[in-house]
């Protein structure tokens, strides 16, 4: 079927797109016109001739739906101000499982071969107090003795809270206040014990490194190193030089007790080292001068006033806090060694 183009009535065969004489865009008889192709929307929403164009004035409405019910019909959605699952209510007497103190002897940690106190020095004195009926109070008790100690303004006193392990396979942490000034150092422990609340302060003492005992260790292992070198000579004696023989021989014979004794010194002081942290202990004086037993005294009547004060307090029963019945006497020496 042939086209005549519009323009020029050129026949054109059939399918042509395009006039082959004058090239104008030619209409395919099977193709619909730009009216009846693009549909449009009249004001009641159907289909129609409406120019393809419309004007401002007209205003275009979407094919009816089906209507729907409120999305909050659909999905049972809380309210902004109802309480989330995440987020549970508080009730009367509620705490957090963090806020409250382990029993005692509950407390699990990691295996360890170190005691309690290693590296704070040797313990000399242990004390304890057990109030009834008051397992809730454990931490307030801490934090009241902490801040009642800090408001007495001791010279050269620190306090800080420390958490600790005994060693051994199954041990347990326990949280401690350490207050610590010169030599002394004091271990405060609050608990609950069943319903009861159990208080005990620690003493330990960790003396400076002695310079006397530095030096005759020093001596001694000069001896020793000369008693290795210096051989007895059996010459000197034909020479007339017997005294050099003699302290030759003498130095010679004392270097294997010494060489045994600085053997032992270093595996004893290793194994120091692993159970109580203290590498040093042999070189510590174990007599204790006036000044510190001083010292010891004064830090272990601030504990146990502070003690006091901070139960009462917290209206708790002060009256069983008392001092040791054999007073404040700590031994001059600690330590056999």
């Amino acid at each position: 079927m042939t086209i005549s183009c519009p323009q020029c009535s050129q026949v054109n065969p059939d399918q042509s797109t395009f006039c082959v004489k004058c090239g104008n865009r030619l209409q395919s008889n099977n193709q619909p016109t730009s009216s009846t192709y693009l549909p449009t929307f009249a004001a009641s929403g159907s289909l129609g001739s409406a120019p393809p164009y419309p004007s401002q004035s007209s205003t275009l409405q979407p094919p009816s739906s089906p209507s729907f019910p409120p999305p909050s019909a659909q999905l049972p959605f809380p309210s902004p101000s109802a309480p989330t699952p995440s987020a549970p209510q508080a009730w009367p007497g509620y705490a957090a499982p963090s806020q409250l103190p382990a029993q005692m002897g509950t407390g699990q940690g990691l295996a360890s071969i170190r005691r309690a106190f290693a590296g704070k020095g040797r313990l000399i004195w242990h004390h304890s107090w057990l109030l009834d009926g008051k397992q809730v109070e454990a931490t307030t008790v801490r934090s009241s003795i902490l801040h009642v100690l800090r408001q007495r303004g001791y010279a050269g006193l620190n306090i800080n809270p420390e958490r600790l392990m005994e060693r051994g396979l199954l041990m347990e942490e326990r949280d401690y206040l350490t207050a610590h000034r010169g030599v002394a150092t004091v271990f405060i422990y609050a608990a609950p014990a069943g319903r009861d609340l159990y208080i005990s302060r620690a003493t330990t003492v960790l003396p400076a490194i002695s310079s006397i005992r530095v030096v005759i260790l020093s001596l001694l292992g000069l001896l020793m190193l000369f008693g290795f070198i210096i051989r007895p000579n059996p010459n000197s004696l034909l020479s007339g030089d017997a005294f050099a023989f003699v302290v030759a021989s003498f130095l010679s014979i004392l270097s294997i007790p010494l060489l045994l004794f600085f053997i032992f010194l270093l595996i004893r002081s290793f194994i120091y080292w692993l159970f109580e942290k203290d590498f040093w202990i042999y070189l510590r004086p174990n007599v204790l001068k006036d000044f510190q037993l001083d010292d010891i005294a004064l830090l272990e009547h601030a504990t146990d006033d502070t003690v006091h004060d901070a139960i009462a307090q917290l209206g708790l029963d002060a009256s069983k806090i008392v001092p040791p019945t054999q007073g404040y006497q700590p031994k001059q020496r600690y330590r056999l060694i």
